[in-house]
């Protein structure tokens, strides 16, 4: 009598049927775990945003400059524009980023939960009442679906919803 030492055919299709079911049913777990840490990770670089327009906004070196360069707001106090100036200098420098930076094109921040693209091109600023900022992304898609119809604000603030 031979002593084979292995494994059969039929085994080996067992097995890879069965890792087969565990992939198909573990992959979609594993997508919506990923898109709530992309989620996560965009509103905490808002909030870091958040918190350093805050810092810079209460810093009496940056409101006193000869030139504050202070951001524009509409009637909404949305922010239109940060010239250049202390601010944006002040606000980069908190955020490490160099001086001329401008967080809405620099590459520094990627949103990876972005509906349109990985740019911050949604990238809003709302200041109320001069101290009450708000910084979101106005087409952001928690649901992974990546799809206009499915996009929420996500970000950090009053203005933003937890």
């Amino acid at each position: 009598m031979k002593n084979n030492k292995g494994f059969s055919l039929v085994e080996l299709i067992i097995v890879i049927a069965i890792m087969a079911i565990l992939v198909g049913v573990m992959a979609p777990q594993l997508i919506k775990y990923i898109e709530k840490t992309n989620v996560s990770s965009d509103a905490q670089v808002c909030d870091s945003i958040r918190s350093a327009i805050t810092t810079a906004m209460l810093d009496p070196e940056v409101v006193n400059a000869k030139t504050p360069g202070l951001p524009t707001l509409d009637t909404n106090g949305k922010v239109t524009a940060v010239p250049e100036g202390e601010f944006k200098t002040a606000v980069n420098e908190i955020l490490g980023l160099a001086s001329t930076a401008d967080p809405s094109k620099d590459a520094s921040y990627k949103f990876k939960s972005h509906v349109s693209s990985n740019t911050a091109s949604g990238l809003t600023i709302v200041i109320k009442n001069g101290n009450a900022v708000s910084v979101y992304l106005s087409t952001s898609d928690p649901s992974g679906k990546k799809s206009a119809t499915n996009s929420a604000k996500i970000g950090a603030g009053p203005d933003c919803p937890q």
